[in-house]
């Protein structure tokens, strides 16, 4: 119960700020009131009438920015480069309302919440300047120091509360502490005097007591935000292991792919060539009818000639051993040219010839199977 409130009560602060950001801005030129100018209780950011291209002047109109604090400001978003606000030089600031450059303040002196930058700079701020201070000057409760303050010495801090929230939507105070310490030492709130800086692994209160500037959920200082991570030697084996098991996988599955694939090539292959086989088997068979039948004397009977195309003197059954076989049941394995001059004067023909190819040299040419052993016609 006491979670959801609390949750509740931050939304509505946020809504609040949220209804007065926008519903306030006047353009330029507009009418302003300075006494609404406040620093925002979740960001402290200042908060105008005015749009963030302008600042309320003193007139009681918006008038625009003569200055800048930051590279890229913000609300200049359809302004080129060299249309923003100058930036000050060197010994000069721009305040967070942005009117015009104003000169350093001295030690002692007003500035703006956390604007170290509007603080002057000691003559030795090279040894001053750390990573919680500006050239080693510092604005602690709107109050210009340097951070020059040593071990045991009296000191002043500046506590600053922000809203956090959990995952869950709870919301919790994150204070950020700040002091005039110098480097290595952070203030003590109790005491209010300089202490040195914890290691890691000592018991710490705030991250301002760690050197990491990290003081971890158990009470002791951890490693810094920026501290790099040094994996175990294990670590490097096993990455080491992942990398060889993945590589010899992939090659494993490309090898079993190529194999798959040769596979289905070889078959593809064999169909065909079987099917060339059969197909030249036909041709030689429809060569060799060719050659019976115009061997024939005239005037052939229709039984006489059926049964030549298997063989000469009589039909053909399948007991005879030395008859031709039908089509597409014998594979001859020996072939050969032969360019032999016949009686005839032309190219002497076995019973199984075929014209595959015509000859390069002599028209006469063929291609032809090699004579069989049986007794038949010649052309």
């Amino acid at each position: 119960m006491l979670r959801t409130s609390t949750r509740a009560v931050a939304l509505a602060i946020s809504a609040v700020s949220l209804l007065g950001f926008v519903s306030a801005k006047s353009g330029w030129g507009e009418a302003c009131d300075q006494s609404n100018t406040h620093l925002d209780t979740n960001t402290y950011n200042l908060v105008t009438d005015c749009d963030p291209t302008t600042y309320c002047a003193s007139n009681g109109t918006c008038a625009y920015k003569g200055c800048r604090k930051d590279i890229y400001p913000f609300g200049y978003s359809d302004y080129a480069f060299d249309q923003l606000p100058p930036m000050c030089p060197q010994g000069q600031f721009c305040p967070d309302e942005g009117d015009q450059c104003l000169a350093q303040v001295p030690v002692g002196g007003s500035c703006q919440k956390d604007r170290d930058n509007e603080c002057a700079l000691a003559d030795n701020y090279r040894d001053l300047a750390g990573f919680l201070n500006t050239n080693g000057s510092i604005c602690l409760n709107f109050t210009c120091y340097y951070a020059n303050v040593t071990l045991g010495q009296t000191c002043v801090t500046d506590n600053t509360a922000y809203t956090a929230y959990l995952d869950s939507g709870a919301a919790y105070a994150f204070i950020v502490s700040r002091d005039n310490c110098a480097n290595g030492m952070y203030c003590d709130g109790t005491a209010l005097q300089c202490m040195k800086m914890k290691r890691q692994g000592e018991t710490c209160s705030g991250n301002k007591e760690c050197l990491t500037y990290s003081c971890a959920a158990d009470g002791k200082c951890g490693k810094a935000a920026d501290d790099p991570i040094h994996p175990g030697a294990w670590q490097y084996v096993l990455v080491g292991l992942g990398i060889l098991i993945l590589i010899g996988g992939v090659m494993t599955g490309l090898w079993f792919m190529h194999r798959r694939s040769r596979n289905e090539n070889q078959i593809k292959l064999e169909q065909y060539y079987n099917e060339q086989i059969a197909y030249r088997q036909s041709i030689m068979s429809m060569s060799h009818a060719k050659n019976s039948l115009l061997s024939l004397p005239p005037n052939t009977l229709p039984d006489v000639a059926r049964s030549s195309l298997y063989r000469d003197d009589s039909g053909w059954t399948s007991a005879t051993n030395d008859g031709l076989l039908p089509p597409n049941m014998r594979r001859d394995s020996t072939s050969g040219w032969s360019d032999g001059e016949g009686s005839r004067g032309h190219m002497q023909r076995a019973d199984s010839e075929v014209l595959l190819m015509p000859g390069n040299e002599n028209r006469d040419s063929r291609y032809m199977d090699a004579p069989e052993q049986h007794g038949g016609y010649r052309g």
